[in-house]
């Protein structure tokens, strides 16, 4: 386990995507948890000493706090420089901030680098960080609710975030150890601050990385998440402090871990079955008749957006079984998304000719967003005339079907649509809106420039 494991956190390095893919299938909590104590130590000796002492807490002598004593003028000048340095001797320096470059003093509302517990950045990204992230996650991508989504997708996270803190770490604080052949300055501690904030920057690309893989969402979407997610180690800062040591003490982890037992175990097990299933899946492709097993892989590489492992599965379905229906028509889904239009109509028409209701009808709206967006709109509407007539509330079928009639000059028949899109929309279950919520902001658009807008006044 620990081989595999290394290698796989290496990968980080030179195929991000790759590699939290791995991490979800065959990754390790207690591999990315001592790694992460490892590195957090390292940090500590190598970088954050320096900048603790360069910026937050500075010796200032106490010659320079305040006068000497004021002494009577009879005062020879050998009894006033020994009074002088007695009074001195006796003063113990005192400890000040400086402000941090660019920030200046607000920046200590966001950081610290107070010496830490070795299990204070492990307890903060998984007590913290990962909750916090997913979270935000919600926000950006409808995804069910928050304690479905902590169930299934916690320990997945909580394994790439782990490695990812440790892979983007570790570099800089293998270079900060050659700051240790300076004197402590003001540019030493300057460099060391510069090497801390880059390794912070590069956790954030491995996680905007993380996020993608686990939640199959775009980039831009994890990037935003990741933008606003790091306020939770803001929150890791204070508190902490304030709670350590008793937070770390291990009667408290006992106790903590005793009581959580049970929710704990839900969510190993729900990894466990994950990267099982995945397993399991992958020993049933050494059968050479065996399309379903290809066709669920490429699922799975689907969801993570690996197009190219999906494509390679899928294709392999079709080539074992060239019946495979729900192949060919995810094979039809990605040639639309990668603008082959031409390749998504030829796969789309072999599934129409083996079952025209494939997919609860969802064949037809594929073809018709496909023809839209070849420009071929009266093939469009044809096809979408005849999903809609089958699925008469759905509003992505609603939303193409009013863009082929639009740009046919059909206005009062278009303007029809994008408003019944937006109405199916609002009545959808409350489960169901967030994830088709994009239909209704696109038909609004789409309302807004036509001719005769009042259904958009009307309806937004």
């Amino acid at each position: 386990m620990i081989w595999e494991n290394t290698k796989i956190f290496l990968r980080l390095y030179y195929r991000p995507l790759s590699a939290m893919s791995r991490i979800i299938d065959e990754g390790s909590w207690l591999y990315g948890a001592v790694l992460v104590a490892a590195v957090s130590m390292l940090l500590q000796f190598s970088l954050t000493t320096h900048i603790y002492n360069g910026y937050e807490s500075v010796v200032v002598p106490a010659e320079q706090q305040q006068p000497a004593p004021d002494y009577a003028a009879s005062t020879s000048d050998e009894q006033f420089a020994a009074a002088t340095d007695e009074y001195y001797d006796e003063e113990e320096p005192t400890f000040v901030r400086k402000p941090l470059p660019l920030v200046g003093d607000a920046g200590w509302w966001l950081v610290s680098f107070e010496p830490f517990n070795l299990f204070s950045v492990v307890l903060g990204l998984a007590l913290l960080y990962v909750p916090a992230t997913i979270l935000v996650m919600l926000f950006f991508e409808p995804l069910g609710s928050f304690s479905v989504v902590w169930r299934r997708d916690y320990g997945t996270l909580l394994a790439c975030t782990l490695m990812a803190w440790a892979a983007s770490h570790l570099p800089f604080a293998i270079i900060g150890l050659m700051l240790g052949r300076f004197p402590m300055s003001v540019s030493v501690a300057s460099v060391a601050l510069l090497l801390w904030v880059l390794s912070a920057l590069c956790f954030g690309l491995l996680m905007t990385f993380a996020l993608r893989t686990v939640f199959g969402t775009t980039f831009a979407r994890a990037l935003s998440t990741v933008s606003v997610s790091w306020v939770a180690l803001l929150v890791q800062v204070h508190v902490f402090s304030m709670a350590s040591p008793l937070l770390f003490s291990p009667f408290i982890l006992y106790y903590a871990y005793m009581y959580f037992r049970g929710d704990i175990g839900d969510i190993g097990f729900s990894y466990r079955q994950r990267q099982n299933f995945r397993r399991h899946l992958e020993a049933a492709t050494i059968n050479p008749r065996d399309a379903e097993a290809h066709y669920q892989l490429g699922l799975v590489y689907q969801h993570r957006r690996q197009l190219s492992e999906a494509l390679k599965h899928f294709s392999k379905a079709i080539e074992i079984d060239s019946e495979e229906r729900d192949a060919r028509f995810q094979l039809g889904r990605i040639a639309r998304e990668q603008n082959r239009l031409q390749e998504a109509i030829d796969h789309f028409s072999v599934v129409l000719a083996q079952d025209d209701k494939h997919a609860h009808s969802e064949i037809w709206r594929e073809v018709g967003a496909t023809y839209v967006a070849a420009g071929m709109h009266e093939e469009a509407r044809e096809a979408l005339e005849l999903y809609v007539e089958r699925r008469a509330f759905d509003p992505e079928g609603l939303y193409y079907l009013g863009r082929a009639l639009k740009e046919l000059g059909h206005t009062a028949q278009s303007q029809e649509m994008f408003t019944r899109c937006i109405e199916a929309v609002k009545t959808m279950p409350y489960y169901r809106r967030s994830q088709v919520r994009r239909w209704r902001k696109l038909a609004q658009e789409q309302l807004s420039t036509l001719p005769n807008n009042s259904a958009s006044l009307a309806t937004s």
